[in-house]
């Protein structure tokens, strides 16, 4: 499993369909889709709407399956207390992930660095 982190909007998933030469129909929005699909996209949207979701039944079905998400944790801490529960959910699945990865590439201005393993698609 390869993790890709970086601020929103940051050029996540561009990179990794330029690398791969995957397509946009090629990417799940949800663990039940990416079981199927190279492409995991926009865990912390997903973890929002199922807060107590773990993914392991997605990494037994796709073990190499590329997980993006967006880096909640950094910035104001809300003070809507669901919004902290949600960030903080975020975060842990996020360090469990990176534990469990081969790689973990963030991303910062549509440019890779890895924070584990080699960069994968050079």
């Amino acid at each position: 499993m390869i993790l890709v982190i970086g601020g929103a909007n940051q050029g996540k998933l561009a990179y990794i369909l330029e690398k791969t030469g995957l397509s946009p129909e090629d990417v799940a929005r949800d663990p039940g889709t990416a079981e199927h699909k190279p492409i995991f996209d926009d865990l912390e949207r997903w973890m929002r709407l199922h807060p107590d979701t773990g993914l392991e039944g997605l990494l037994a079905a796709n073990p190499d399956v590329i997980i993006v998400c967006d880096e909640v944790g950094c910035g104001v801490v809300p003070i809507d207390k669901a919004d902290r529960a949600w960030r903080e959910a975020v975060g842990r699945l996020c360090c469990h992930l990176a534990r469990r990865a081969d790689r973990v590439v963030r991303v910062f201005c549509g440019l890779p660095s890895p924070l584990k393993g080699e960069l994968p698609w050079n």
